[in-house]
């Protein structure tokens, strides 16, 4: 329920952005990526043996974030935020994937009832991202949701801040139509990452943009 009241405020929002693209207002995130067509970041934190030795319940030893910006498309104006996430745990070389589409909420924190939806996040506004349960790469478009996630603005121009819930839906590029419930204890609900050079998403980006063989009737490849 906490997810479907959150994809109801982040749909009523994007379409109230695309509607009315000269309403946007200036966001915390405006420092981390320009709000352009085209414009696009790459944010990582990697853990070293000494961080995991001594947060022996972390499972996470890397995350990577690609934030990037596109055009609505067809006949809608407006811009579009899009996120992509790449994880890797102990004990696991393979990365797990996730993508979403995210938008500036006053209240992205609170539900429709008034609770607060991640309670590791100390503020009420910030962005939401709503998750797929895959990559948009297959022929068939799945609207399954995959879970939400909040990201904010870090102590400078060059830091995002990352909260998760308890558990996303995520994929190895290896099979990407197999849904994976990725859970996530205390130690791994709460991230800094740092801008790094585009090359570091290389990877992510691919991993989440690639069509299958069959979907390339659909659309075409991304290019950067």
């Amino acid at each position: 329920m906490r997810i479907s009241a959150l994809a109801r405020r982040v749909f009523a929002v994007s379409l109230f952005i695309l509607i009315s693209p000269n309403a946007r207002a200036a966001n915390p995130l405006d420092d981390l990526i320009e709000p352009a067509d085209g414009k696009s970041a790459c944010f990582t934190r990697v853990y070293d043996a000494e961080h995991l030795r001594r947060h022996p319940k972390q499972k996470t030893v890397s995350i990577t974030v690609w934030l990037s910006y596109e055009a609505a498309g067809g006949k809608i104006q407006g811009i579009v935020l899009h996120d992509a996430l790449a994880l890797v745990q102990r004990g696991d070389p393979a990365a797990l994937y996730s993508e979403g589409g995210c938008d500036f909420d006053a209240k992205a924190n609170r539900d429709t009832s008034g609770n607060r939806l991640i309670k590791t996040y100390p503020k009420e506004g910030g962005h939401v991202c709503m998750q797929s349960a895959q990559p948009d790469v297959f022929f068939a478009v799945s609207a399954e949701e995959g879970g939400f996630l909040i990201m904010d603005r870090g102590k400078d121009r060059d830091i995002l801040m990352l909260y998760l819930d308890d558990s996303l839906t995520m994929v190895k590029r290896a099979d990407r139509s197999n849904h994976i419930d990725v859970k996530f204890g205390a130690d791994d609900r709460v991230f800094m990452l740092r801008r790094v050079d585009m090359k570091a998403c290389a990877a992510l980006e691919e991993a989440v943009t690639t069509p299958e063989p069959d979907a390339r009737r659909r659309r075409p490849v991304r290019t950067p």
